[in-house]
């Protein structure tokens, strides 16, 4: 009996002595570490105490409630970058925060991973332009931070957005041709297994407003190298793609041809279908119930977490992000209420799709001639205009008209 207690109690005690140490660093300049950045971890609604990090950016504590998977998340917040949830596992892992960002048509996209493949490049298309660590600046659009060593992060910053343009983001296994991943025939494959953890991190205003993970490489790719997981489109609507996509060897040498850019072309009609279980369906909409519960007691924070943690289970319902775009308008979140308005007005299907659309370009508008942009707030009147007449829509497009003259 005593030989079972003291294992139990060396157990008790292994338990209780295990840690999580992660690392945070900013995502737009090159390895400079984040202190005092404010550590919470949540499980089943309950918060476990505060940590922050050190002066190098780190923290190491003993694991909260005694798990790290996926039941436990863990938020980041430090004054002037954008709050981070992520789900756990977190030990080991290096996170890259994301400061705030101004403009209302400005867009940060962030690429991490794990410690392999060593490098992984991110990569966006537009125009006339191409966005990658050859090519660093563009047009209102640079690459910040590139990254060969593993983790990451890769950063390219939209400054400014422009209107009638097609952004295309991709990201691209550079590491698939290094030694570290070949097999004993030389044949170079894929690290599936480091590969699951490969994230691209959306921030809009002082928002992370999406996170996409690589979705399972279809079989029948043998040098599936390439991963698009969205574009934005030419009103700023961010589309979802998220395909996988063979790359026929289109680098060669050092240098990446017109070939890459084909490639992508000729796939880009794909689409990655996320299967949503009747259960995740009836999980949103209690979700979605207790964000719009929030939002009539002015807890604005509570609800946007709440209606974003039933868009991460379906992520197909306009009706959600219309609730999501109102309750970020209200909380001053200017530019991430436009990002919503835009997937609702995307998303938006049977008898109140026109009705889902016109309110949301109605609100983009206002946005717009709030912060003085009469030019896009006509815009969007006239769109709203157009999916349903309106007194309100048609004095807004008179009123930015004179604005204009």
């Amino acid at each position: 009996m005593m030989r079972k207690v003291f294992f139990a109690l060396l157990f008790w005690v292994g338990l209780a002595q295990a840690e999580i140490s992660v690392s945070v660093l900013d995502a737009t300049i090159k390895n400079k570490s984040l202190s005092g950045v404010e550590l919470t971890f949540q499980k089943d609604g309950e918060s476990s105490s505060k940590a922050f990090t050190d002066s190098k950016g780190s923290v190491s504590i003993p694991t909260p409630f005694g798990k790290d998977d996926s039941s436990v998340t863990m938020i980041l917040k430090k004054e002037g970058y954008a709050s981070m949830a992520v789900k756990c596992p977190c030990d080991g892992f290096v996170y890259a925060m994301s400061p705030n960002l101004k403009s209302l048509d400005s867009m940060r996209v962030v690429l991490q991973w794990d410690n392999e493949p060593l490098d992984m490049d991110l990569h966006a298309y537009f125009k006339d332009s191409h966005i990658y660590f050859q090519n660093k600046e563009g047009i209102d659009t640079n690459l910040d931070v590139d990254d060969t060593n593993g983790y990451g992060p890769e950063t390219i910053t939209i400054n400014k957005r422009h209107n009638g343009e097609k952004y295309i983001f991709f990201v691209h296994n550079f590491s698939s041709w290094a030694r570290e991943v070949g097999n004993k025939e030389g044949k170079y494959t894929l690290p599936l297994t480091k590969l699951r953890n490969v994230k691209v991190h959306v921030y809009v205003g002082s928002s992370l407003i999406r996170t996409y993970a690589m979705p399972p490489i279809p079989q029948d790719l043998q040098d599936a190298r390439i991963w698009v997981p969205f574009y934005v489109d030419e009103e700023g609507k961010i589309i979802d793609k998220n395909i996988i996509i063979d790359d026929k060897n289109a680098r060669a040498g050092s240098d990446f041809g017109s070939d890459l850019e084909k490639v992508i072309a000729k796939n880009f009609n794909l689409t990655y279908t996320q299967a949503i279980s009747t259960d995740d369906k009836k999980q949103a909409k209690i979700l979605d119930n207790l964000g719009v519960e929030a939002y009539k007691n002015k807890d604005y924070e509570s609800a946007i977490y709440h209606l974003k943690d039933s868009i991460t289970l379906n992520p197909n319902d306009a009706q959600v992000y219309s609730n999501l775009g109102l309750v970020y308008q209200k909380a001053g979140n200017l530019a991430e209420a436009n990002w919503a308005n835009r997937k609702a007005i995307e998303l938006a299907s049977g008898n109140n799709a026109n009705t889902i659309k016109a309110s949301s370009y109605y609100n983009i508008a206002r946005i717009y001639e709030e912060k003085g942009e009469y030019q896009n707030a006509l815009d969007n009147y006239k769109k709203a205009q157009n999916y349903k007449a309106n007194a309100v829509y048609t004095n807004a497009i008179k009123r930015m008209e004179e604005k204009l003259r």
